[in-house]
């Protein structure tokens, strides 16, 4: 932008902010008003110039990038927000205690000093540090940091945001000045001691706040009761005790009698979800298998299976073969998935694309509840398999297995009883697998983000990290990705999991969101997004007054090293 819009674009968003700081009646606006009905017009008007001083210098603070200090509020508000409450409480106390016929200030009286005025205006504000959150979301809110802004446009900004926040003061104290007429000193006495029992009330409601926040910190949470069963997940009963980190993957070898224990999910079933990949299916090629008697034979396209145990002892089947033939002239090659229920076969289907035929991965996700079975796959997206309802069968286990002749590869398993909600997660988060989906993809959306700014309402919302995030196109959407970057939570959130998605609506570039928490559970209500050219997305979640934009970083190369 050039200059006079800049300068144009700085100013008026310059001067709502200052408003909207001033503007929420808190303890200094009391004060203010206080000082005002006492002592007249100028003393309240000084009050609001020490508060908006206070405010300006958290603006420069956060305004010039030191982050260390909104971390520092971030781990230590709770502290902080006691010693601000005794502050308040102290200070209300000594209102509460006041004698107005002493502080009037008679003609000729020099005692009530203008200077003390924006002194105790300035600390008022200035030892409730927390503010720092409300100027954060201000500054999302009107696109108030810019890169393309100039110094001197940020210059003429600041200025606007002290003018905004000293016209709301001169307002308040205006109006409040053209009703001092109506009270007497007994009504000053008791303005004060409204003012003061308000100033404790807000100190008190603080201090409880505070300390039950660190209570309910202190207590453990609620322990995760899906199982990463896999050394790709870092941990779980699954893992290869004598696998690299380079090669974590379980295998299920169909010549050996060995096989996974059954995972056991309760009578109101499971999620499951894991990659698969069938070493022993290549094109034409033919694997030994181990027979019943002992003897080897070769087998072209190995069948493997999931299995699944009911409440009544029996089991289910959800068998994958890949079905190659190269007469065929219309559909040469595809995987075929049927479901058998003992010897009967009850459910079969031929899926001819979304899927890598031979051997490479595929992600599933399989859903257990009661006696239906929903089942989605796909080698880029999840795409619905298949969806039974299974008469007088109700699924409380699962395990995997391969026919004689497989290598099965099996990674990410995650597997989720029933009842506990959790974000489902992608394979796309593994960085060969993205890199090389993303160096072919033409789509603007679809890249790696990373979180730009933000804005929080500190009531309503609290800084979740600075969240680094693949999207991927999914159906009529995109998936939002987790990759890294959590600061609450560190501890759950793994890469790979879903921190939402969003939807095309009927604007151009304007999207539905769906933002979920570690848990699954969704964040807020009717959020939206609007993709901004270049590479920007911003995210806004009306019902918590907060957003936050998101920034497109560039692959930089992909698996093999191509540029």
């Amino acid at each position: 932008m050039d200059f006079l819009e800049g300068i144009l674009y700085m100013m008026w968003r310059g001067f709502a902010i200052g408003v909207i700081i001033s503007a929420p009646m808190g303890p200094v606006g009391i004060l203010c008003i206080q000082r005002t009905l006492e002592k007249g017009r100028e003393a309240g008007f000084y009050t609001g110039i020490g508060a908006a001083v206070s405010d300006l210098i958290y603006c420069l603070l956060t305004g010039f990038g030191l982050s260390f200090i909104e971390e520092f509020l971030e781990q230590n508000q709770n502290v902080i927000q006691i010693v601000g409450s005794v502050v308040l409480i102290a200070f209300g106390i000594y209102l509460f205690r006041s004698n107005p016929a002493r502080a009037i200030k008679k003609p000729g009286d020099d005692s009530v000093s203008h200077k003390r005025n924006v002194l105790n205006g300035f600390l008022f504000t200035f030892s409730n540090p927390l503010i720092i959150f409300l100027i954060i979301g201000l500054f999302a809110r009107f696109n108030f940091m810019l890169p393309e802004i100039k110094f001197y446009d940020y210059i003429i900004g600041f200025i606007c945001i002290i003018a905004g926040a000293l016209a709301w003061w001169w307002v308040v104290t205006f109006f409040v000045d053209k009703v001092r007429a109506h009270f007497n000193v007994r009504s000053m006495w008791l303005i004060n001691k409204i003012t003061g029992s308000i100033i404790m009330i807000f100190g008190i409601v603080g201090v409880i706040t505070a300390i039950s926040s660190l209570a309910n910190a202190g207590k453990p949470a609620e322990p995760s009761h899906a199982l990463y069963l896999n050394s790709a997940k870092g941990f779980g009963p699954l893992s290869q005790a004598d696998a690299s980190p380079a090669d974590s993957i379980l295998t299920l070898d169909g010549n050996s009698p060995a096989q996974p224990p059954q995972l056991q999910g309760g009578e109101r079933g499971f999620n499951l979800e894991f990659r698969a990949r069938n070493f022993h299916n290549g094109s034409n090629k033919r694997y030994k298998a181990k027979q019943p008697d002992g003897k080897l034979a070769r087998v072209l396209n190995p069948e493997w299976f999931i299995r699944l145990y009911g409440d009544s002892g029996d089991s289910l089947s959800i068998r994958f073969k890949t079905i190659d033939n190269p007469l065929e002239p219309i559909v040469p090659t595809y995987v075929r998935v049927t479901v058998s229920r003992g010897d009967s076969l009850f459910y079969s289907r031929d899926i001819t694309d979304g899927m890598d035929m031979f051997m490479d991965w595929n992600a599933y996700r399989l859903v257990a509840e009661g006696s239906e079975l929903r089942l989605w796959g796909g080698n880029r997206e999840y795409n619905l398999l298949m969806s039974l309802d299974v008469p007088e069968f109700k699924a409380e286990g699962v395990a995997f297995g391969a026919e004689p002749g497989a290598l099965l590869g099996l990674d990410w398993i995650t597997f989720t009883p029933k009842g506990i909600q959790m974000p489902l997660t992608s394979y796309m988060a593994e960085p060969d697998v993205l890199n090389s989906y993303l160096m072919r993809s033409t789509d603007p959306i679809e890249g790696i983000w990373q979180t730009f700014d933000r804005s929080l309402d500190d009531d309503a919302a609290r800084m979740g990290g600075d969240y680094r995030l693949a999207i991927i196109r999914n159906g009529n959407g995109y998936d939002l990705i987790y990759l890294a970057g959590a600061k609450r939570n560190p501890g759950l959130w793994r890469p790979g999991m879903l921190k939402g998605r969003i939807e095309e609506s009927s604007f151009k570039n304007v999207f539905e969101v769906r933002w979920v928490d570690v848990t699954g559970v969704p964040v807020g209500s009717e959020a939206k997004g609007e993709y901004m050219s270049p590479g920007t997305l911003a995210i806004q979640f009306p019902y918590l007054n907060s957003s936050l934009r998101l920034r497109k970083v560039a692959v930089t190369s992909a698996p093999d090293g191509r540029r």
